[in-house]
């Protein structure tokens, strides 16, 4: 008997949120509303598609640079969709939601890291 696989969980984090609600707002004004829908539709596929494959994407080279090989990510051109697998839990956790043309080394220690340093300052 062949049993299905067990699909992963995939979440956004309220900055990914903002992220995703940001480009479409950014492409309805600029492209049209069909434009972002269609965007938007491409967005969702992608996360779809980690419930199967969470570790289909590559690590970062800006994080595996400095060694740090708990995120990975899947493009949906122009943008880079960087997320994190809880094997654990069977979930995974989107973090970023950017323009690839962006500078991500500076974007990913903002939103990544920088959490972790404010958290090593405080003790």
């Amino acid at each position: 008997m062949n049993q299905s696989k067990r699909l992963w969980k995939v979440a956004f984090t309220h900055r990914a949120e903002e992220d995703i609600f940001e480009i479409f707002t950014f492409i309805a004004e600029c492209d049209g509303p069909d434009v972002a829908e269609a965007i938007l539709e491409k967005f969702i596929t992608a996360r779809d598609s980690l419930r199967e494959l969470p570790d289909r994407g590559r690590i970062p080279p800006e994080l595996e640079r400095v060694n740090i090989l708990s995120f990975r990510e899947i493009q949906v051109k122009p943008y880079r969709v960087v997320y994190q697998v809880n094997s654990a839990a069977h979930e995974i956790y989107i973090h970023v939601v950017a323009d690839g043309r962006r500078n991500f080394a500076i974007l990913l220690k903002e939103r990544l890291l920088g959490s972790v340093s404010k958290k090593k300052k405080k003790l």
